[in-house]
């Protein structure tokens, strides 16, 4: 999606192309949730739209089912052609274009709405992230609405975490998760035997 540091994002799509294709199953609950998401959010359904890191397109063709007219982007040369490919073929009207987020080649008051979806903040750097908010608010009319999707994986990851787990002949519970320092404490517990011992776990700190 985005150029960052000299790091991207390739090997995942080319690995897993079903997470990001809305042909698929997974792509078009993808493309529904994000769709509904985007209907209880944003304050008008109409409009131009741009939608940055757009990838094969779900985040745009969610965007054009709620009746915006959108243009997709993204740096990844491969990904735009197959959203041209997958638009004729199942007759959208969006329009995709090769472009970095940090550079955007669009007239000033161009847009209704620019929507950063799918949550693209781990794509880039705050650096680069900085760029792009700066370059789509050149590119917004007056009163025009930017949209940002985060997941934020640190929580999810939490929720799972924090269950309760057996692991015979111990049972381990979530004590504490501190995501400054990197570090994790679970409390095991041997019923049978009624000891107990705590564990941390680092794996430093978040960058």
């Amino acid at each position: 999606m985005f150029r960052n540091l000299g790091v991207t994002f390739e090997p995942t799509y080319e690995e897993k192309p079903w997470l990001y294709d809305p042909r698929g199953e997974t792509g078009r609950k993808r493309l529904e949730r994000m769709r509904e998401l985007l209907r209880d959010v944003l304050p008008r359904l109409s409009g131009k739209a741009l939608d940055v890191g757009c990838g094969m397109g779900v985040s745009t063709f969610a965007l054009e089912e709620l009746g915006f007219g959108v243009v997709g982007i993204d740096t990844q040369e491969e990904l735009v052609k197959k959203a041209k490919e997958i638009t004729r073929e199942l007759g959208h009207k969006a329009e995709f274009k090769v472009m970095d987020a940090k550079n955007l080649d669009f007239p000033d008051e161009s847009f209704d709405l620019v929507a950063f979806l799918g949550n693209p903040l781990p794509h880039m750097s705050i650096y680069d992230f900085d760029s792009a908010v700066w370059e789509a608010f050149c590119v917004l009319k007056p009163g025009g609405t930017l949209v940002v999707e985060y997941a934020d994986w640190v929580r999810l990851l939490h929720e799972n975490y924090r269950e309760v787990l057996v692991e015979e002949p111990f049972t381990s519970f979530h004590v504490r998760l501190d995501t400054l320092t990197g570090t994790a404490e679970r409390l095991f517990v041997n019923f049978e035997k009624a000891t107990s011992s705590r564990l941390k776990s680092t794996s430093g700190p978040r960058g």
